[in-house]
């Protein structure tokens, strides 16, 4: 009777080792948009999700709850060294998604340049090279060291242009060509399907300690720069403008400081002000709705940045005091904030 119960034990503790080892893998399905990848041969991409729809700017970190379950509550950052997996698996995934989601957009706008690309050889860089070569050894490297490593999950494929020689080398990088550039490729169109996406934007909002009791609120700055919608780390340079499309947006445009932000008076009663000191809250999270749509510019060489334009979808602007952006504080209007 001793052994069946410890065995019972057994299989229930492995079952809750289990359950957790799953979860600190996995982020729910409702808060992330996936890209499948079209082959086993390569890694899905995973993005951060809102509503839905892909989720730009300020991640979700998913640091640990602080306190109850009212409005405002405090979150902290997982602790660095492993000592929370589940928020440090998370973030892995999310971080993978956005680098590797923002070398599939390169690898889909690079396409122009792949008719230079030398798939039996290996270009060598000389001082004297023609256009088409020296496209080739940038299209080559930008294959080898970033879309192969990171996209690719088997051998013939990761390794491309990798080897102790240069027989070896010239092998793995055939391979690469013969058996996945091409699924790539087709796969690349598919993101951003009519050069454009529609999303949400998260950015931070710092309110500080300044409390201004004769206007009741605080003095707040709003950047139309989103240049942290693709990765920086990873893939060709790209660059988001924003281009005003609806008249509150040509609004905007025009009342910007040097600085590219849009100055405005966060409104706040001073209950809800000290509050948020008491509770450590200094900064809200901004989210806004927007299309971000490739440029009429044209890249003239594989070296030059990608141009996008991006405009709001609606004139919302809906404030968090989480970033996870589950406690909605309150809702202003990019029309009025101008006026």
């Amino acid at each position: 009777m001793g052994k069946v119960m410890a065995r019972s034990c057994l299989f229930i503790v492995l079952c809750f080792l289990g359950v957790l080892s799953s979860n600190a893998q996995s982020i729910d399905a409702k808060e992330t948009v996936v890209y499948q990848a079209p082959s086993e041969k390569f890694v899905s991409i995973t993005l951060q999700a809102h509503k839905g729809l892909t989720r730009f700017g300020v991640p979700n970190m998913y640091r640990e709850k602080i306190g109850g379950q009212r409005q405002g509550i405090r979150t902290v950052r997982p602790v660095r060294g492993g000592k929370n997996p589940v928020s440090n698996d998370k973030n892995k995934i999310i971080t993978t998604g956005k680098n590797n989601f923002s070398l599939l957009v390169g690898l889909k706008y690079l396409q122009p340049f792949m008719e230079d690309l030398d798939r039996k050889g290996l270009t060598t860089l000389t001082s004297n090279m023609s256009e088409k070569e020296s496209n080739s050894a940038f299209l080559q490297r930008f294959l080898s060291s970033q879309v192969a490593p990171n996209l690719c999950l088997e051998d013939e494929c990761k390794n491309a242009s990798q080897g102790k020689n240069e027989f070896e080398r010239l092998r793995n990088y055939t391979s690469f060509v013969d058996n996945c550039l091409n699924l790539l490729l087709d796969w690349s169109k598919n993101i951003m399907e009519n050069d454009e996406l529609i999303g949400y934007h998260v950015s931070m909002l710092n309110i500080g300690n300044n409390y201004d009791f004769d206007k009741k609120g605080y003095t707040a700055y709003h950047s139309i720069i989103l240049n942290n919608i693709f990765s920086s780390r990873q893939g060709i340079g790209k660059q988001v403008v924003f281009k005003p499309v609806k008249p509150f947006e040509e609004a905007l445009q025009n009342s910007i400081d040097r600085n590219k932000n849009i100055e405005f008076l966060l409104s706040m009663d001073e209950q809800t002000a000290e509050r948020f000191q008491k509770e450590g809250i200094r900064r809200l999270y901004v989210v806004k709705k927007i299309k971000v749509k490739r440029s009429n510019k044209q890249m003239g060489s594989t070296s030059e940045t990608i141009e996008f334009n991006y405009s709001h979808e609606s004139a919302d602007l809906e404030i968090y005091t989480d970033e996870a952006l589950t406690q909605h504080f309150k809702t202003l209007s990019l029309a009025d904030l101008t006026n």
